[in-house]
């Protein structure tokens, strides 16, 4: 019973799917992170990668290809209004309970051009800065290397 009454809780609460780059260290640190909060909605997160291997049709993103998707994260609500980069971050917290206040400042004059620039740069230098998984990594396991 309890099994059933928690499925039933589950599809009343919001979904959010969350994209974002599977080869991005940075990255997956941050869902290992976003899957350990107390969120009050659905997240489900997907690598960009794997998104040929998804056979649902994720609303909202005709629009977008490939090369755009990898620029930032990007949160997708289930009636396909897109939140990408800093803002995909604050509609995450915003479900999060004990940070959702951090959400009300990113509505504080000037602080969402600062969120958003330092999104940027991160999501630019984040290569260089926190290093890339190998292509065939998903969601963090890799084959070690072999030795000589």
């Amino acid at each position: 019973m309890a099994k059933k009454e928690r499925s039933t809780d589950e599809s009343k609460r919001e979904k959010l799917i969350v994209l974002y780059d599977g080869t991005c260290n940075l990255c997956l640190g941050s869902v290992r992170k976003l899957k350990e909060l107390q969120s009050t909605a659905v997240l489900r997160f997907i690598p960009v990668q794997s998104l040929d291997e998804t056979y649902e049709t994720i609303p909202g993103l005709a629009s977008l290809n490939t090369e755009t998707l990898l620029t930032k994260m990007h949160v997708v609500e289930a009636d396909g209004t897109l939140h990408a980069g800093a803002a995909g971050v604050i509609r995450i917290l915003r479900t999060v309970r004990g940070l959702r206040w951090l959400a009300w400042l990113y509505r504080v004059p000037g602080l969402r051009i600062a969120a958003d620039g330092i999104y940027r740069v991160i999501a630019a230098k984040r290569y260089d800065w926190f290093g890339r998984t190998d292509d065939s990594c998903h969601e963090g396991v890799c084959a070690l290397p072999k030795k000589d």
